[in-house]
């Protein structure tokens, strides 16, 4: 039996309406599931995808956009059947929308620290540069290797805004010679390359970028760390203190090498040694 729900969307008249209105979103929703669930993904990332997903529908509810296979069909149907499809079409955009608000506060300080995304040649400036460290400083405040200091970040800023600029054109044009774009997190490599080249310092720029690459983009980072827990943290050893799971995990996550390996890497640094409460 097919259900009655299927069964009048394929005989009503305006069921293959519907299927080319919601085929015409789709490639809309595809767009910004790929932007927020690629690889090493960052949380202004996703917050710019989710931006750039919401923009677009309010747009498309504004101008009435139906999309192209949608339209012939559309206009061959009688006044009153249009009145009441157009409605449903807002109502659809409208519900998008609407849920789309829901997760906007999910983001946080992230739209702070979308300019070292480095979309734009003049992303780097003082303004977005203070901004991000007043973040930092207020809610870092038990780190006191993270703080940072503004004076130093000043100067800091300025030569990184000379050297993206100096460089802006030249990636420009290797990205159109290699076809390939040249990622962020490649340009600030370079960046910082120049600078370690150059006997510059920039602890604090250094912080900031730290701090924005390390936001998590989705929840994949977390759920790794509590499947990788479940190994060791286990019914028989669920004794060990939290400090001793902790380092396990900093290993196995930071690590990655095999036990021995990692052991052969580490028994002959006495500084390591030295910390050691078994030594």
């Amino acid at each position: 039996m097919c259900p009655l729900t299927i069964k009048n969307l394929f005989t009503d008249s305006t069921g293959k309406l519907y299927l080319w209105f919601v085929h015409g979103q789709l490639a809309l929703f595809n767009k910004a599931i790929l932007g927020m669930e690629k690889d090493n993904t960052t949380v202004f990332e996703v917050a710019e995808a989710h931006k750039a997903l919401k923009r677009n529908l309010t747009e498309r509810k504004a101008s009435n956009f139906i999309p192209m296979g949608t339209k012939n069909i559309y206009r061959n149907l009688d006044e009153q059947v249009r009145n009441s499809v157009k409605e449903e079409f807002d109502g659809f955009y409208e519900r998008c929308i609407a849920y789309s608000d829901l997760w906007e506060n999910s983001f946080g300080n992230a739209e702070q620290f979308s300019w070292v995304n480095l979309t734009k040649t003049n992303a780097v400036d003082w303004e977005n540069a203070e901004t991000s460290a007043e973040t930092i400083n207020s809610s870092l405040l038990d780190v006191p290797d993270m703080k940072i200091n503004n004076d130093q970040l000043f100067d800091e800023v300025v030569r990184a805004k000379e050297y993206l600029q100096s460089n802006w054109e030249q990636w420009k044009q290797e990205e159109t010679t290699r076809d390939v774009i040249i990622s962020n997190e490649e340009k600030w490599l370079r960046l910082f390359g120049h600078f370690k080249e150059n006997h510059i310092v920039a602890p604090n720029l250094i912080k900031i970028v730290e701090y924005a690459f390390c936001l998590p983009g989705t929840s994949a980072p977390v759920e790794r760390v509590f499947s990788l827990m479940n190994n060791p943290w286990t019914d028989d050893r669920g004794l060990m203190k939290e400090y001793t799971v902790k380092g396990l995990m900093i290993c196995k996550i930071n690590i990655g090498l095999a036990c021995e390996d990692f052991y052969n890497k580490i028994k002959n640094k006495k500084r390591l040694s030295k910390k050691s409460p078994s030594q």
